[in-house]
């Protein structure tokens, strides 16, 4: 074991899974997996001891995330890395955290499920200079998340644990767009989405700016798994569809095909409604019981703020060809991926009646690029019923302009 490497548990709940040497920068060394509980060793890891390798690396948060270099900085930490460490690599999302060996703590002692917690890091990268720094009163720094967008885990008064997520640059259309969508779903008539709400947050230098927050779909009864880490399990051909491997997971696990393929056709309808084009792999997930481990089907949508067009400047608007957009997703073409919808009807498109006034609160364009959004959208709407009646869009190129 190297000088500044120490050896640590890996718990699933009280669970011990391996044991693991990891430096105080979080770089894993020599893993001892605990074969009597194999079947808690998380999914993504059970291949090769390389997956496993780069599970870890996962659960820490993105370097790209925004204001990640000045909270490192501001709070002490020498990498994501340390700070996975520092907060015993603990999540809202599952039920997976590290023990010190030889350390007396229990799951029920550390989970941020029911423990509070304050989340110094993600206040800092929100809100750049006013710091409240917590730390010596709580058991716990912050709470860990995926993704680069700016974000803090909080407390409600009645317990629930929600997420505050901030945009890029000065524009406030990833937030709105969470919330557009999730009016969508509502009008759908659809019960598996996350729904989204609009908070006031305090960014660069305490200005105020326009976030949104969602609640935690997890617990401790409920934990998360990312399509990327089903994926894992399996060997998927170079420049193979994630597709049908990740639909060979699902079933695998005890998921009913009925259930897979009415989850994806919904959400690659709305999807294409929406123009999201940042569906990849670690933004679909499953849910399963951590205690028997059951898959119970697909986590809630979520995510969607990648979508509406919102990092095309206004003049470019009128030029956007909607048949030729690139997406990250099980393809590269938007238009391509109708082609897994296997039930066409699902979606009923007269519902999709859209009120767009929520980006009257939108702060760059203003009420300008309104008026284009819903026409792109419109558009999106008339190009769903043309599929629907049976017309394969990824075979048209024409009138692809507005």
């Amino acid at each position: 074991m190297a000088k500044n490497e120490k050896e640590y548990y890996l718990m699933h709940k009280d669970i011990p899974v391996c044991l693991m040497e990891i430096s105080d920068d979080g770089i894993l060394g020599n893993v001892r997996r605990n074969e009597a509980a194999a079947a808690h060793f998380p999914l993504g890891g059970h291949m090769n001891n390389m997956k496993f390798h780069d599970w870890w690396r996962d659960r820490a948060i993105p370097k790209t995330r925004h204001g990640v270099k000045n909270a490192l900085q501001k709070l002490g930490y020498t990498s994501t890395g340390s700070v996975l460490v520092n907060n015993l690599a603990l999540s809202l999302s599952d039920c997976y955290w590290i023990k010190p060996r030889g350390a007396d703590l229990t799951w029920k002692d550390t989970n941020l499920f029911t423990n509070d917690f304050v989340d110094t890091f993600g206040d800092v990268t929100l809100n750049r200079d006013r710091i409240i720094d917590l730390r010596k009163k709580t058991g716990f720094d912050c709470a860990s998340s995926q993704g680069e967008l700016q974000k803090k885990w909080c407390i409600a008064a009645d317990g629930r644990r929600y997420m505050i997520k901030g945009n890029y640059g000065q524009s406030y259309q990833q937030s709105l767009n969470e919330i557009f969508a999730t009016k969508l779903h509502e009008q759908l008539g659809f019960s598996n989405y996350t729904a989204y709400a609009p908070v006031w947050v305090q960014v660069d230098g305490n200005v105020d700016g326009l976030g949104c927050m969602c609640y935690d779909f997890c617990s401790e009864n409920l934990e998360c798994i990312s399509a990327w880490e089903l994926l894992q399990t399996v060997k998927i051909k170079q420049n193979e569809s994630y597709y049908y491997p990740l639909k060979k997971v699902c079933l695998s696990l005890g998921m009913a095909e009925q259930d897979f393929t009415d989850f994806m056709d919904y959400q690659i309808m709305t999807d294409y409604l929406l123009t999201n084009t940042d569906r990849h792999m670690n933004n679909i997930a499953v849910v399963r019981n951590p205690d028997t481990l059951q898959i119970l089907g697909f986590a809630p949508i979520y995510d969607s703020g990648n979508s509406m067009f919102y990092d095309i400047p206004y003049e470019a608007l009128s030029r956007m060809r909607i048949d030729d957009i690139k997406t990250h997703s099980f393809v590269e073409k938007e238009s391509r991926l109708l082609q897994y919808v296997q039930n066409r009807s699902l979606v009923d498109i007269d519902r999709a009646d859209m009120d767009f006034s929520i980006y009257e609160m939108e702060v760059v364009e203003r009420r300008i690029r309104i008026p284009k959004l819903k026409e792109l959208f419109e558009r999106k709407q008339e190009n769903l019923r043309a599929f629907q009646a049976g017309k394969d869009l990824w075979k048209n190129r024409r009138n692809s302009h507005i």
